[in-house]
């Protein structure tokens, strides 16, 4: 997965540095639609593939990391399940520390917070890169802090196994996204620098969470 990892940042990045002519094209199409004109907004839209393309951009790319993960930690996890329920023997001496028996859950529930506090970190520091801004932003960060809490209580009852893989998977993917963050490695992988954008102005809405929603949309 690693070289997906880093095509996925590049992509990211990109995206970043690009993002306010992005944004000024997509609102020159949004006011078109608004305004019924269908040709300009044709044209707006045309204008931004050939923007993207310009730059070596693909909204998909960004997205090509969870989607090549999902059928391997999908296996992983039938497959352990699997395993505990039947049970394989040698499971229920192999496990580590207070967790001797893999085929039952975690009776300290160390487990499962460490498999949810793992996901947070991870998944707060990869929303760094994320190349979105204003409200868009705001709100994503608010799902992806939600997740771990969400998985928290159905991971309470899933054996050692499961969360011993996910719990090692997680820091496994902490350490990656550490590595990707220094300089020289970052050089040798040619990474592309992030550049600083200017701040989003905030408008104050009286739409309320489910107005900004749809107006991110």
């Amino acid at each position: 997965m690693f070289p997906i990892t880093i095509m996925s940042q590049k992509n990211a990045i990109k995206m970043h540095n690009t993002l306010p002519e992005m944004n000024r094209i997509q609102q020159k199409m949004t006011e078109a639609r608004q305004m019924g004109d269908n040709f300009e907004a044709a044209r707006a839209g045309q204008e931004l593939m050939l923007h993207m393309k310009k730059n070596d951009v693909n909204p998909i790319k960004n997205i090509l990391v969870p989607i090549m993960q999902a059928p391997v930690f999908i296996s992983f996890f039938m497959g352990l399940r699997g395993m505990a329920n039947v049970p394989v023997e040698s499971m229920k001496t192999q496990g580590l520390w207070w967790f001797t028996d893999l085929t039952l859950p975690d009776q300290f529930y160390l487990l499962p917070l460490l498999t949810s506090a793992t996901l947070f970190v991870t998944l707060e520091i990869g929303a760094e890169g994320a190349p979105m801004a204003g409200n868009s932003a705001k709100y994503a960060k608010y799902l992806l802090r939600a997740i771990p809490i969400v998985i928290f209580p159905f991971s309470l009852n899933f054996p050692g196994a499961i969360l011993l893989y996910w719990t090692t998977s997680n820091f496994m993917s902490l350490i990656q996204v550490s590595i990707l963050k220094v300089p020289a490695v970052r050089n040798y992988f040619k990474i592309p620098l992030r550049n600083a954008l200017p701040a989003p102005v905030e408008k104050k809405s009286s739409k309320g969470f489910v107005g900004d929603i749809k107006e991110c949309k």
